[in-house]
């Protein structure tokens, strides 16, 4: 019964020990949620973007006029 105590004090001083050797949030600071997220909005370079929305600018057109052809009626040939 009493060594149960023991090995849970002894568990203890070794948590606290070891953890003594961690890494403190003083010694490397701390950094804004917005500083650490901004990277990630920064995924493309801004010639990617604009590629990017060109192409889809050029597909959007191309489907426009897809439906605009699609839509249009072919005339009847007049019974002569």
């Amino acid at each position: 019964m009493t060594l149960r105590p023991v090995l849970f004090i002894l568990g203890l001083l070794a948590t606290l020990g070891l953890s003594g050797c961690a890494d403190t949030p003083s010694e490397r600071g701390f950094k804004p949620f917005g500083a650490l997220m901004r990277s990630d909005d920064q995924t493309l370079t801004k010639a990617e973007q604009k590629a990017a929305i060109t192409e889809l600018q050029n597909d959007k057109k191309q489907q426009q006029q897809q439906t605009v052809q699609e839509s249009a009626v072919v005339p009847a040939k007049t019974a002569q």
